[in-house]
């Protein structure tokens, strides 16, 4: 992997991430690209607090210990359906569960080592943890219609891409920060 590149969606994928929800039929046009801007710049802000809050640490696996949360390693490639699932963020238990399989898979694929994917994929749900703990959930701040018949709407449910929208963004900024200050101090 290059040191500019990391193999998460960036800002110019993020519109193409809202596409990929279940209810972006249900959001108006006028309002898609504000709260994709307003997901990725929540995301970019947590990823500033969280990177001065820890002074650059950029090891994630002793960042969650420290936030008093624990990693479970399972050595499964997790797919559902269509999809691939590299970790799961367990609110009740405070623990972040990684599949192992899955994240080998993710890691060779973009030539990267083992640690490294882990590392990266724990970054990218430490946003989460931080939804639930200190900064409100990303997927709730928009709403729509859970069901809409002909005038008459029913219920409101929240945009689950925000929140991923989100946690990419942080992860992208994260290692931004961390790039930056190594080539910082590789200049000193």
């Amino acid at each position: 992997m290059s040191d500019n590149a990391l193999p998460f969606p960036n800002r110019e994928l993020a519109d193409k991430e809202l596409t990929y929800d279940y209810c972006y039929g249900k959001i108006p046009p006028e309002d898609r690209a504000v709260i994709v801007e307003k997901a990725w710049a929540k995301g970019v802000e947590a990823a500033k607090v969280v990177y001065d809050r820890y002074q650059g640490n950029t090891n994630f696996f002793e960042i969650l210990e420290k936030s008093g949360l624990s990693c479970l390693k399972v050595d499964r490639d997790y797919v559902v359906g269509k999809n691939r699932y590299f970790s799961d963020y367990l609110t009740g238990r405070a623990q972040v569960k990684l599949y192992m399989g899955s994240i080998r898979l993710w890691a060779k694929q973009n030539d990267l080592g083992l640690d490294e994917a882990a590392n990266m994929i724990l970054s990218h749900e430490y946003f989460h943890f931080m939804e639930y703990s200190e900064i409100g959930l990303t997927s709730r701040e928009y709403q729509v219609p859970m069901l809409i018949v002909g005038n008459l709407e029913l219920g409101r449910t929240g945009i689950r891409a925000l929140s991923e929208i989100g946690a990419h963004a942080f992860a992208w900024t994260y290692h931004e920060l961390a790039m930056a200050d190594k080539e910082k101090n590789t200049i000193e």
